[in-house]
């Protein structure tokens, strides 16, 4: 069957590989069928990200029909349509006896630690796959799944109400996402991307307010919008960290800021302005338990999981899919890769 794996930084294959098999009476076979390309994925390409293992198969955005079961496996049959749960964990560290299995001391994520989903077959343990209508959805639509998942545990972290004000800093598949999951929950959503061809995609995805802040004053807006309170929320997702900086003066009093990136250098913050608001400051990272809810909301999303899918490639094309996600000028935004 058809890999592709990256060897070291800068090294990745298309290769070869034998068919995988189950050997544990509760894992499953899965064809995959599409699998979406993720930052995180080209970070290990590039070898940026400090986790990675190589070699390793790159991928954990995807979905798949089940081949086989094991002989412990009686709640989900061969043809069934499935999408990928891309953590393991341990279940008895702190994180997870607390409920925080996606901070588990022993993580381990497809596509970076262990190997991924960028390949035609794949074993998984039951617990790892969630079954979907596929008459709700297309291979391709389900494979974004797994950023949805993201979306919402961002929320979920940020605790966004209705009558929120939420500022979300990027537009691109993550940033559009959490916007269209905050506007769900009832709040109004703002997305600030400097880059147009995104920016016009956020109305689409529920956006109030669409802000280009290297033509408009950020600031002012926010401060004419909310009479001078500030946002309740902001979610990063931009990846520029003086942005985590600024943003406890953009936040009103009792606001949460939501880091959904980060730097490579410490980043300042003011805690003058933390204590005299009370903010919260919330890490996330990867999502827990959040796959059965979004394989039952995704269905009503796919108007914008079309819109946002802007790129699709063979799997032997896995270098101009990559080269195009990394253009700037390609208007790529969630970029699919297909095996079958």
């Amino acid at each position: 069957m058809k890999a592709i794996v990256v060897n070291g930084p800068g090294d990745m294959q298309l290769v070869e590989r034998p068919m995988p098999e189950i050997k544990e009476p509760n894992q499953v076979l899965v064809k995959v069928h599409a699998a979406g390309i993720c930052g995180s994925d080209v970070h290990v390409y590039h070898g940026s990200n400090p986790y990675a293992k190589y070699p390793v198969v790159l991928g954990h955005e995807g979905s798949g029909e089940v081949i086989a079961v094991g002989e412990g496996v009686t709640d989900l049959k061969p043809g069934a349509s499935v999408v990928f749960e891309p953590i393991t964990y341990c279940g008895k560290c702190y994180a997870c006896r607390c409920g925080h299995h996606n901070v588990c001391r022993e993580l381990k994520v497809l596509g970076c630690i262990v190997d991924g989903i960028f390949q035609e077959y794949v074993v998984m343990p039951r617990s790892q796959v969630y079954e979907y209508d596929a008459s709700k959805m297309t291979y391709q639509q389900a494979a974004l799944c797994e950023p949805f998942t993201i979306g919402l545990q961002a929320n979920w972290r940020g605790d966004v109400r209705p009558g929120d004000v939420v500022l979300v800093h990027g537009g691109g598949p993550i940033g559009l996402i959490v916007a269209n999951i905050a506007k769900s929950r009832g709040a109004t959503a703002i997305v600030s991307e400097p880059n147009e061809s995104r920016l016009a995609m956020a109305k689409d995805f529920g956006a109030d307010y669409s802000i280009n802040p290297m033509k408009e004053d950020l600031d002012a807006f926010i401060n004419k919008l909310t009479d001078g309170e500030g946002v309740n929320v902001i979610f990063e997702a931009a990846g520029v960290p003086a942005l985590l900086a600024h943003a406890t003066s953009q936040l009103s009093p009792a606001g949460r800021l939501v880091a959904m990136t980060f730097g490579k250098e410490p980043i300042p913050v003011n805690f003058k302005e933390i204590n005299a608001k009370e903010l919260t400051i919330l890490g996330t990272r990867h999502q827990y338990q959040k796959f059965p809810e979004v394989v039952k909301i995704l269905p009503d999303h796919l108007k914008e999981v079309d819109e946002i899918t802007t790129h699709v490639f063979k799997a032997e094309d896995f270098q101009k899919a990559f080269d195009t996600l990394a253009d700037r000028n390609s208007g790529a935004g969630k970029v699919v890769l297909t095996f079958a």
